[in-house]
């Protein structure tokens, strides 16, 4: 399993240095970003798509087959999300409706790369801002199970958004909601920390360091690796850092320096 951060310029320099070890970075699929990355550095996109929402009719998949053939993209990505004004006409909302939605936009990208290159990533729920009106399906393990099995398609399981999950619908056993979801597809995994606080909306934001809550869950994760209860993924990526404004707060070099170390070991111990 290599380990894998988002790219910023902070954990570049940091690479360089000697001070931490990244075997890939993990980029947004910008244009003018990735390939100046992977110049130096082995690089990996990772896509904005949403796999549910009717949303991928405008995709070139010319351009996605290009950072496939060009940088250490393996596969395709996509959030998995229905909402609820995606059900329109009267047409009420159903288990079987969501899944068909999801499935179908799998299968755009299977068609041409194979429903074994697309990988479904759980989010956030609720999430607002981002996902507004997320059916809560959405991020039940039973319905993602089902996505996997009907396509075979991969998971990205994203460790932070299940924390954001559980306490959305109310659950206390995080560990049993992980081991729920199909992690025999485990393709990709994300670690990043999470806010103590809510935010206006009721939620604890993601995307900034590794509070003592947060180790527990990724070494609990590391643990079911270690053990072979879950598949293997092809990589472990830190989500903390970045670039542009949004990250201008979370890119903080002292915070990479010891958090990421910490977590190239833990993968490393797979």
């Amino acid at each position: 399993m290599k380990f894998a951060i988002n790219y910023s310029p902070q954990a570049e320099q940091l690479e360089k240095d000697g001070t931490i070890h990244v075997d890939v970075f993990k980029c947004p699929s910008w244009d003018d970003l990735v390939p100046r990355v992977h110049q130096s550095h082995p690089a990996y996109v990772h896509f904005s798509f949403i796999a549910g929402r009717n949303q991928l009719d405008d995709v070139d998949l010319d351009w996605v087959e290009h950072w496939l053939d060009t940088t250490d993209t393996l596969v395709i990505n996509t959030h998995l999300a229905v909402c609820e004004d995606d059900f329109t006409n009267g047409k009420a909302v159903s288990v079987e409706g969501i899944i068909e939605k999801v499935v179908r936009d799998v299968e755009f990208f299977g068609k041409r790369f194979g429903n074994e290159r697309v990988i479904v990533e759980n989010i956030p729920y609720p999430d607002p801002g981002w996902q507004d009106g997320l059916l809560k399906e959405c991020v039940d393990p039973a319905v993602i199970s089902q996505i996997v099995e009907q396509t075979g398609c991969g998971l990205l399981l994203d460790v932070a958004h299940a924390i954001r999950a559980c306490e959305g619908l109310g659950e206390t056993d995080i560990k049993s909601y992980l081991n729920a979801m199909p992690v025999h597809a485990l393709r990709e995994l994300h670690v990043v920390g999470i806010l103590p606080e809510v935010d206006k909306d009721g939620v604890r934001q993601d995307h900034y360091e590794l509070l003592e809550s947060d180790w527990e869950m990724v070494e609990f994760s590391i643990e079911q690796l270690r053990a072979k209860k879950w598949h293997e993924p092809d990589v472990m990526a830190f989500e903390y850092g970045g670039v542009g404004p949004l990250f201008e707060n979370r890119s903080e070099s002292s915070i990479i320096a010891e958090q990421a170390s910490r977590l190239y070991q833990l993968a490393q111990s797979v």
